[in-house]
């Protein structure tokens, strides 16, 4: 999956960090003091270390933590329609060039509707270009009458 992924990517780049800490540290007070070729393979070794514990606590220790996939996907029968219709932000509304290409260069008739927290009132759905929020209809609705 993706999140591990990008952890075990950040693996050999914070390996360079503990790296040149090892560099770093060296000939300073109450540390080592190596000079050429030993202070290069420190450095690798420091950087190999780092990797491997890294990819192995990845691999051993955080599936320990992670809560287990749902036996249902309780949003399989979701789409972006019925979603984005009771849910005011989204990609299109939280993005501003999005909503000023939608008024200025495809002329939209309502444009799409820029995503001000607590100014929901002022957006407009237009199902044409995507945008299906619609406060009104969100208001209305048994589930929002509950809360």
């Amino acid at each position: 999956d993706i999140e591990w992924w990008a952890q075990a990517l950040m693996a050999p780049i914070i390996g360079i960090i503990a790296s040149c800490w090892a560099f770093k540290t060296n000939c300073e007070p109450g540390f080592h003091c190596l000079r050429g070729p030993p202070l290069i393979l420190l450095c690798c070794f420091v950087w190999v270390l780092h990797v491997v514990v890294h990819l192995a606590v990845l691999n051993f220790m955080v599936p320990k933590f992670s809560k287990p996939p749902p036996e249902e996907d309780p949003a399989a029968v979701e789409t972006f329609q019925t979603l984005s219709a009771r849910t005011p932000c989204s990609w299109f509304t939280s993005n501003p060039i999005h909503c000023l290409r939608s008024k200025h260069f495809y002329s939209h008739s309502p444009p799409c509707s820029k995503f001000h927290l607590g100014k929901e009132f002022i957006m407009r759905p237009n199902t044409a270009i995507g945008c299906f929020f619609d406060e009104s209809a969100v208001l209305l609705s048994p589930k929002a009458r509950k809360a």
